[in-house]
């Protein structure tokens, strides 16, 4: 069949995109009159919270690093034909990772303090996701179910932490003592929260990309998210690639887990995470499972939650839950202008072939003769 002209797709996309938005704005704004606030004064707030200033900019920044570290891992998986429902459960024990490591790590000669927990995180994160990668490979348990419940089981562990033995004595607030400076990373723009983790996030994403679709490995990944069976009948190791995606999987959302830890909170706190393992899903299907587009997909919901907070401030009564509504919204609202525009596109692919085809099959007239 003759495929629509790669123009018009992405034209069609960014009609999409705008549809999308402009719905949304619309829906959310009779959210807001509903509730008695005025919409225009409402997204002005916003605006200002998020992108509004020097400081409002590097606190959308650095709400972007979890939800794109995460939705990276996630979209890896999603591409080897798994779903990795627990990066939220992997967040929490990256975190407990990282602390663990600065906390606890004697010095090592040549590595700087960070260093460590980073790749601590990422290790935790990735054994916690090789759990239902081999349940699945070896024993044909549903990733979806094994992932997910082994979410519940991350968090109670890091709250036992944070609770009990990690807890600093005499303190009520259960959170683990301020790491040291040393063990932390850097800010890289003064008079801003963001720091050093922003640049490893846009490096994993380059990673992401690379690894994807210009290494053997990324072909693998790809060809077996495709089709399982027929990588068996190629003797692709099907099982081993099983469990290392969702290792890898586990491994991206770990180091968003410790770059929480080590550089936005400064310690391990219970309750840190206020969903970004689950936000992620829904970040790596608005990016259409491509790196950059996952990346621009979370700057979005980066500068929701920002804004969101300036909202709650600016505009008494009104909830912080007016983020993951507007969230909420625009993810329906693109998933349903991408499924309508795909449709079209078929019907255009099936018309212009059918053309084609009758013209390809009529007699051809005298002048052409």
């Amino acid at each position: 069949m003759t495929l629509a002209p790669t123009s018009l797709r992405s034209l069609a996309l960014v009609l999409a995109f705008a549809v999308a938005g402009l719905m949304t704005l619309l829906e959310a704004s009779a959210f807001l009159a509903a509730a008695g606030i005025d919409p225009l004064e409402a997204f002005h707030n916003m605006y200002v919270a998020a992108l509004g200033s020097k400081f409002a900019i590097g606190t959308s920044l650095a709400k972007t690093v979890p939800r794109l570290l995460c939705a990276l891992g996630i979209a890896l998986a999603i591409r080897g034909g798994l779903w990795n429902i627990g990066a939220e459960g992997q967040i929490y024990l990256g975190a407990a990772g990282a602390a663990g490591a600065a906390m606890f790590t004697p010095d090592i000669t040549g590595i700087h303090g960070p260093v460590v927990g980073l790749i601590a995180g990422f290790l935790v994160g990735a054994l916690w996701g090789a759990i239902p990668g081999a349940l699945r490979a070896y024993r044909g348990i549903n990733e979806v179910i094994t992932s997910l419940l082994l979410v519940y089981v991350a968090i109670q562990i890091v709250n036992y932490l944070v609770e009990g033995p990690w807890l600093v004595p005499n303190s009520t607030f259960p959170a683990t003592a301020v790491l040291p400076p040393g063990d932390r990373l850097s800010r890289i723009w003064p008079g801003t929260l963001l720091n050093s983790g922003f640049l490893i996030a846009l490096a994993m994403t380059l990673v992401a990309h690379v690894l994807l679709y210009k290494t053997e490995f990324g072909l693998w990944i790809r060809s077996i998210g495709g089709n399982e069976r027929a990588s068996h009948v190629m003797g692709l190791p099907v099982g081993f690639m099983l469990v290392a995606v969702m290792a890898l999987s586990g491994g991206f959302a770990g180091l968003a887990g410790a770059i929480e830890v080590l550089g936005t909170r400064g310690r391990l706190v219970e309750g840190f995470s206020p969903g970004y393992g689950f936000e992620a899903i829904a970040i790596a299907l608005l990016g259409r499972l491509h790196p950059f587009g996952i990346a621009c997909a979370a700057l979005i919901f980066g500068a929701l939650d920002a804004g969101s907070g300036g909202l709650q401030v600016s505009s008494a009564g009104m909830s912080s839950a007016i983020s993951p509504i507007v969230e909420g919204l625009a993810v329906i609202n693109l998933l349903a202008s991408l499924r309508l525009i795909e449709i079209s596109l078929k019907h255009y692919d099936a018309r212009k072939a059918l053309v084609d085809r009758q013209r390809s099959d009529r007699p051809p007239t005298l002048k052409e003769a």
